[in-house]
């Protein structure tokens, strides 16, 4: 019984002092990456809270989120797929956006192939660096820990700049503009969520 409520005490405490400074700061650059679009797509949307806050930003007329794990607590429309192949034909949304999805993905090529695909102007992603063993393994913890309330898997599947630039030329998108190193924590998580680790990405179709 203390065990059980230490550990809610615990998730409540990481909600409300990293979380939530976390998504304020995020989605503020995800919005100035994109600027203004009138339909937008969210990978990986959770409980659509993001969606809600970039779409309000941006102006999308049409916003819809998409994710393998539709959550019961979402607050918006979640249409389930895959995790490999986005129900939609080429094009069919102005800007996508992805937030700390592409590691937790088993073939993040294909998912960076699939986002491109369907974005007629802009692409922004939040997600990682890693610089090495240290890194990649403070990473694998803050994931650990962020994700524990949801249950959501997390394989530690982290990438260098050098290598997210390779991929994301790849899959047909070449990188405009980047938000890097981004402060998404206050201290004490500022600790382990280093800014050097964080960051934001401007993608154009190529």
């Amino acid at each position: 019984m203390i065990l059980s409520r230490a550990k809610r005490w615990a998730l409540a405490y990481h909600d409300r002092t990293s979380r939530g400074p976390q998504g304020q700061r995020v989605t503020e650059s995800i919005v100035r990456h994109i600027d203004h679009a009138e339909s937008l797509l969210d990978v990986g949307c959770g409980d659509g809270v993001n969606l809600t806050r970039v779409s309000a930003a941006v102006g999308a007329k049409r916003r819809e989120g998409v994710d393998v794990l539709v959550r019961p607590t979402a607050t918006i429309p979640v249409t389930p797929y895959d995790g490999r192949h986005l129900p939609f034909p080429d094009r069919s949304f102005e800007a996508v956006t992805m937030i700390d999805v592409l590691h937790h993905c088993e073939d993040p090529m294909q998912v960076l192939r699939e986002i491109i695909r369907v974005a007629s102007r802009v692409v922004a992603i939040k997600d990682h660096f890693k610089f090495g063993p240290v890194s990649n393994g403070l990473l694998y913890w803050m994931d650990l820990a962020g994700n524990a309330k949801d249950g959501i898997p997390s394989p530690g599947t982290y990438f260098s700049p050098r290598r997210w630039i390779e991929m994301i030329h790849e899959a047909g998108g070449v990188v405009t503009a980047l938000d890097w190193p981004l402060k998404t924590h206050d201290l004490p998580w500022r600790l382990v969520g280093w800014p050097e680790l964080q960051f934001t990405a401007k993608i154009e179709p190529r």
